[in-house]
């Protein structure tokens, strides 16, 4: 009896050996095939880049996006040795520059920069979106953030105030007009009305020329726009920006309080461009073009006209933090967007 039990705990204790052999064989190939990743990633950033870059800007040239992005790309090519050469692909809502960057190969020489639009509303604007914003990306880095500003003109009969918009749109009679282009600067206007209690009228343009120009003529009593179209307009005395909507002051700005001091708390609608490459692109090529983007975009030369145009850099520029920016701004606009029913397709 005792010999069959001996038998019985060293078959049991060898299987148990073996399994652990198997196991730790096991654990040994996964991280040796880590380890050559990594390698292999460490290798292609080593070498990148040999030749220039193309950064395809899914907008019109001349625009603010395409400034923005030329300006910062003539700073990263200091930084990394090699031409960037921008390629504007507009049309589609960004549809068509990011196709094109999603058909290029994932080696570095083929990036995107584009708004938070591509990555958090199309997917709620679109049925049949050709991508997903979580996978058919590498995030590299939140580049620059600008706030939408309220804006009224300086007659006396305009708003003077926040204050004095929230009264306008309680009080009935003609209502409180508000222009808006952008989606984040129509989706703002339906979130003011919630957090404010007015039931102010949202006036959609299809572009912040349009707005400005319906402001200045009074045909809304406010816009809810990006800073630079109404620059010149604060400059002269004609308007004046009321609040911000970003969840601190614009460092542009600093004498405009933001939407939540005033009161209505939670309202953080910045508007993001942010660099991007196709899924697949080593990780470190996407560290070596945030840790340029990081450098770039506190050049002073850089911040001053970033500023100008109603933008600042990104609190931090790296892959994770663009990546974690992509998953809440999904999750919190998606339900906004599809409650309002806004659709492009």
């Amino acid at each position: 009896m005792a010999s069959s039990r001996n038998v019985s705990i060293t078959a049991t204790f060898r299987r148990s050996v073996m399994m652990n052999v198997r196991h730790v064989s096991r654990l040994l190939r996964a991280c040796f095939a880590l380890g050559c990743a990594l390698a292999a990633s460490a290798a292609a950033a080593a070498d990148w880049p040999v030749r220039p870059v193309r950064l395809v800007v899914p907008f019109v040239a001349g625009g603010g996006a395409d400034v923005a992005a030329r300006l910062i790309a003539l700073k990263v090519q200091e930084r990394l040795g090699q031409p960037i050469i921008v390629e504007n692909k507009a049309g589609g809502n960004t549809l068509i520059g990011v196709q094109e960057v999603l058909r290029a190969p994932p080696d570095g020489y083929t990036l995107l920069w584009s708004i938070d639009q591509t990555f958090v509303l199309n997917p709620a604007l679109y049925e049949k979106l050709p991508y997903d914003p979580k996978k058919d990306f590498t995030p590299i880095s939140l580049a620059v953030v600008g706030p939408n500003a309220v804006v009224a003109r300086s007659q006396p009969k305009d708003p003077a105030s926040v204050a004095d918009l929230v009264e306008r749109g309680k009080s009935g009679g003609a209502g409180l007009n508000i222009g808006a282009a952008a989606i984040v600067s129509q989706i703002l206007v339906d979130t003011f009305n919630d957090a404010a209690g007015t039931q102010a009228r949202r006036v959609p343009f299809k572009g912040s020329a349009e707005v400005a120009q319906a402001l200045m003529a009074g045909t809304v009593d406010a816009a809810f726009d990006g800073i630079a179209p109404y620059a010149q307009f604060v400059k002269s005395g004609r308007a004046r920006f009321l609040a911000v909507s970003s969840a601190r002051r614009f460092s542009g700005l600093p004498d405009v309080p933001t939407l939540d001091e005033l009161g209505f708390k939670g309202i953080d609608m910045s508007v993001w461009f942010a660099i991007v490459g196709p899924s697949g692109l080593p990780a470190g090529i996407a560290q070596r073009v945030a840790g340029a983007v990081e450098w770039a975009v506190r050049q002073p030369d850089v911040v001053d006209k970033l500023l100008a145009f109603g933008f600042e850099p990104a609190p931090r520029n790296d892959p994770e933090t663009l990546r974690r920016q992509i998953s809440t701004d999904l999750d919190r606009y998606g339900p906004i967007i599809r409650k309002l029913g806004f659709k492009l397709d």
